[in-house]
Protein backbone atom coordinates (compact mmCIF):
# COMPACT_ATOMS: atom_id res chain seq x y z
CA UNK A 1 0.00 0.00 0.00
CA UNK A 2 3.26 1.96 0.66
CA UNK A 3 4.08 1.73 -2.96
CA UNK A 4 0.87 3.06 -3.91
CA UNK A 5 1.09 6.22 -2.54
CA UNK A 6 4.81 7.24 -3.14
CA UNK A 7 4.19 6.19 -6.58
CA UNK A 8 0.51 8.84 -6.79
CA UNK A 9 3.26 11.48 -5.30
CA UNK A 10 5.95 10.89 -7.72
CA UNK A 11 3.13 10.58 -10.80
CA UNK A 12 1.68 13.77 -9.16
CA UNK A 13 4.78 15.94 -8.76
CA UNK A 14 6.01 14.97 -12.02
CA UNK A 15 2.48 16.02 -13.65
CA UNK A 16 2.56 19.26 -11.97
CA UNK A 17 6.14 19.70 -13.10
CA UNK A 18 5.34 19.27 -16.96
CA UNK A 19 2.36 22.12 -16.42
CA UNK A 20 4.89 24.36 -15.33
CA UNK A 21 3.23 27.66 -15.68
CA UNK A 22 0.10 26.27 -17.23
CA UNK A 23 -3.43 28.31 -17.02
CA UNK A 24 -6.31 26.66 -16.89
CA UNK A 25 -8.70 28.54 -19.31
CA UNK A 26 -11.84 26.86 -19.58
CA UNK A 27 -11.10 23.72 -18.32
CA UNK A 28 -8.13 23.27 -20.45
CA UNK A 29 -4.12 23.50 -19.74
CA UNK A 30 -2.65 26.30 -21.84
CA UNK A 31 0.83 27.72 -21.34
CA UNK A 32 0.82 31.33 -19.14
CA UNK A 33 1.26 33.40 -21.86
CA UNK A 34 -1.22 31.96 -24.55
CA UNK A 35 -3.71 32.23 -21.38
CA UNK A 36 -2.55 36.21 -20.97
CA UNK A 37 -2.64 36.37 -24.82
CA UNK A 38 -6.41 35.01 -24.59
CA UNK A 39 -7.26 37.40 -21.27
CA UNK A 40 -6.17 40.57 -23.66
CA UNK A 41 -8.55 39.63 -26.27
CA UNK A 42 -11.26 39.41 -24.08
CA UNK A 43 -10.05 42.65 -22.34
CA UNK A 44 -10.24 44.51 -25.33
CA UNK A 45 -13.31 43.18 -26.57
CA UNK A 46 -15.41 43.84 -23.26
CA UNK A 47 -13.41 47.35 -23.51
CA UNK A 48 -13.90 48.20 -27.51
CA UNK A 49 -16.54 45.64 -28.34
CA UNK A 50 -15.94 42.59 -31.05
CA UNK A 51 -15.89 44.28 -34.46
CA UNK A 52 -13.57 47.39 -33.15
CA UNK A 53 -10.80 44.83 -31.74
CA UNK A 54 -11.45 42.74 -34.71
CA UNK A 55 -10.60 45.70 -37.03
CA UNK A 56 -7.27 47.56 -35.14
CA UNK A 57 -6.47 44.47 -33.10
CA UNK A 58 -5.05 44.13 -29.17
CA UNK A 59 -3.54 46.84 -27.64
CA UNK A 60 -0.46 46.04 -26.30
CA UNK A 61 0.38 46.74 -22.53
CA UNK A 62 2.88 49.84 -21.79
CA UNK A 63 5.52 49.73 -19.48
CA UNK A 64 6.11 52.26 -16.26
CA UNK A 65 5.66 55.82 -18.29
CA UNK A 66 8.36 57.85 -18.11
CA UNK A 67 9.12 61.61 -19.54
CA UNK A 68 10.89 59.82 -22.65
CA UNK A 69 8.37 56.98 -23.35
CA UNK A 70 5.69 59.90 -22.79
CA UNK A 71 7.33 60.98 -25.44
CA UNK A 72 7.59 57.61 -27.83
CA UNK A 73 5.19 55.79 -30.32
CA UNK A 74 4.23 52.72 -28.95
CA UNK A 75 5.03 49.93 -31.14
CA UNK A 76 2.56 49.55 -33.02
CA UNK A 77 2.74 52.60 -34.54
CA UNK A 78 6.69 51.99 -35.73
CA UNK A 79 8.25 51.45 -38.70
CA UNK A 80 7.24 52.25 -42.80
CA UNK A 81 4.47 53.61 -44.02
CA UNK A 82 3.58 54.42 -47.67
CA UNK A 83 0.69 56.19 -49.46
CA UNK A 84 0.66 54.06 -52.38
CA UNK A 85 3.09 50.77 -53.32
CA UNK A 86 6.07 53.06 -54.69
CA UNK A 87 6.12 54.54 -51.46
CA UNK A 88 6.48 50.99 -49.76
CA UNK A 89 9.60 50.33 -52.29
CA UNK A 90 12.72 51.04 -49.79
CA UNK A 91 15.13 51.32 -53.08
CA UNK A 92 13.05 54.38 -53.99
CA UNK A 93 14.23 57.14 -53.38
CA UNK A 94 11.80 59.32 -54.89
CA UNK A 95 9.21 58.12 -52.13
CA UNK A 96 7.88 61.38 -51.50
CA UNK A 97 4.73 59.46 -49.57
CA UNK A 98 6.64 57.47 -47.36
CA UNK A 99 6.98 58.32 -43.62
CA UNK A 100 9.52 56.43 -41.32
CA UNK A 101 7.98 56.63 -37.53
CA UNK A 102 10.97 55.83 -35.43
CA UNK A 103 10.30 56.33 -31.26
CA UNK A 104 10.10 59.33 -31.22
CA UNK A 105 10.77 61.02 -34.28
CA UNK A 106 8.77 61.12 -37.86
CA UNK A 107 10.89 61.21 -41.29
CA UNK A 108 9.38 62.56 -44.11
CA UNK A 109 10.56 62.90 -47.79
CA UNK A 110 12.46 65.97 -47.31
CA UNK A 111 11.58 66.82 -43.61
CA UNK A 112 11.36 65.58 -39.96
CA UNK A 113 9.08 65.54 -36.72
CA UNK A 114 9.98 65.27 -33.50
CA UNK A 115 7.45 64.41 -30.79
CA UNK A 116 7.12 66.97 -28.24
CA UNK A 117 4.17 65.35 -25.88
CA UNK A 118 1.38 62.77 -26.98
CA UNK A 119 -2.09 62.10 -25.99
CA UNK A 120 -3.48 58.67 -25.48
CA UNK A 121 -6.88 58.84 -26.71
CA UNK A 122 -7.58 55.29 -27.13
CA UNK A 123 -5.41 51.98 -27.70
CA UNK A 124 -5.29 52.82 -31.22
CA UNK A 125 -5.59 56.24 -31.51
CA UNK A 126 -3.00 59.11 -30.79
CA UNK A 127 -2.70 62.99 -30.15
CA UNK A 128 0.77 63.80 -31.28
CA UNK A 129 2.50 67.40 -30.55
CA UNK A 130 4.84 67.47 -32.87
CA UNK A 131 8.00 69.95 -34.19
CA UNK A 132 8.96 70.16 -38.12
CA UNK A 133 11.75 71.32 -39.24
CA UNK A 134 12.47 70.72 -43.28
CA UNK A 135 13.94 72.77 -46.31
CA UNK A 136 15.17 75.87 -43.98
CA UNK A 137 11.70 76.02 -41.80
CA UNK A 138 10.88 74.84 -38.38
CA UNK A 139 6.74 74.88 -36.80
CA UNK A 140 4.74 72.61 -35.07
CA UNK A 141 1.51 70.93 -34.86
CA UNK A 142 -0.64 68.71 -33.45
CA UNK A 143 -1.72 65.52 -35.36
CA UNK A 144 -3.93 62.60 -34.85
CA UNK A 145 -2.23 58.98 -35.51
CA UNK A 146 -4.87 56.13 -35.69
CA UNK A 147 -4.35 52.79 -36.67
CA UNK A 148 -6.75 50.68 -38.66
CA UNK A 149 -7.61 47.67 -40.27
CA UNK A 150 -5.57 45.50 -37.72
CA UNK A 151 -3.00 47.69 -37.76
CA UNK A 152 -2.17 47.59 -41.48
CA UNK A 153 -3.71 51.11 -41.95
CA UNK A 154 -2.26 54.06 -40.64
CA UNK A 155 -4.95 57.76 -40.53
CA UNK A 156 -2.73 60.95 -39.82
CA UNK A 157 -3.52 64.34 -40.02
CA UNK A 158 -5.59 67.29 -38.45
CA UNK A 159 -8.89 67.67 -39.99
CA UNK A 160 -9.26 69.14 -42.92
CA UNK A 161 -6.03 67.38 -43.77
CA UNK A 162 -6.11 63.65 -43.23
CA UNK A 163 -3.84 61.44 -45.23
CA UNK A 164 -3.66 57.59 -45.07
CA UNK A 165 -1.55 55.14 -45.36
CA UNK A 166 -0.41 51.69 -45.64
CA UNK A 167 2.15 49.50 -43.75
CA UNK A 168 5.38 48.75 -45.62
Amino acid sequence: MTGRWVMAGVLAAMLAACGGGAANYNGVDVPEQEAEAQAAIERSVAQNGAASTARTGVPIARSTPTAARDRAFPTEFLGYWGVDDDDCELANTAATGRINIDADTIRFYESNARVQGMEHRSAHELAVQLRYSGEGKAWERTETFRLDAGGTALVRGSPPEMQRYRRC
